[in-house]
């Protein structure tokens, strides 16, 4: 699998700094995945229809990953400080664990979660792009920020997507973590042999 820390030579160099290497093994130990919702599993844009009703779009392939995550046995929470009933209903479709929505404390929810899981900080993986995620950072071993996140964020990061929020970043760490669980190539070789049966532990 190709990696994803190699910046191309078009990146800005104070990207190619903040993005780091990150074992493959590290990413294998993540539990428990928390996601921001706007800006990272959306492009952070908010569009209203003519009776104010909230417009989102998510990304598919964020879903799938999602789900496979689910599957190979990460526990996953959407951790967002608005309240959103697009993100809600995509939720729901998607059969995740955790939905935190309106979340006034992303620190003292996400410990909260850790604690019921029984999950230390340091194999939980959180996902942010803005000003609000820092106190997320402070309770999470594994801390990413998108590829267009505030600065600040990115600084903070242990690594930093190739990808935009809500356009497959979610994907691209999910990714990792199948690729260091050993579950990647089961992943492909299930969906190129269609004959053989899922994975236990990959069926829904």
């Amino acid at each position: 699998m190709a990696s994803y820390n190699n910046p191309s030579p078009q990146t800005p160099a104070w990207l190619s700094a903040s993005r780091r290497e990150v074992p493959l093994e590290r990413w294998g130990k993540i539990q428990l995945l928390c996601c921001d919702v706007d800006g990272v599993l959306t492009d952070g844009s908010l569009s209203f229809d003519e009776e104010g009703k909230l417009i989102q779009t998510f990304h598919v392939r964020d879903g799938f990953a999602l789900v496979a995550a689910k599957r190979a046995g990460i526990k996953v929470a959407w951790v967002s400080g608005r309240p959103s009933k697009p993100a809600e209903k995509r939720f729901k479709e998607l059969g995740l664990d955790y939905c935190l929505l309106a979340c006034a404390d992303k620190a003292s929810a996400i410990l909260d979660l850790q604690a019921k899981l029984n999950v230390a900080p340091e194999n939980c993986c959180f996902i942010g792009d803005d000003i609000p995620d820092l106190s997320a950072f402070t309770v999470c071993g594994l801390k990413v920020a998108v590829a267009d996140a505030e600065p600040v964020v990115l600084s903070r990061a242990d690594y930093v997507t190739r990808a935009r929020g809500g356009r497959g970043a979610v994907r691209e760490i999910i990714d990792m973590m199948l690729t260091g669980r050993g579950y990647w190539d089961m992943m492909i070789d299930m969906f190129e042999n269609i004959n053989k049966p899922a994975p236990e532990n990959m069926q829904k």
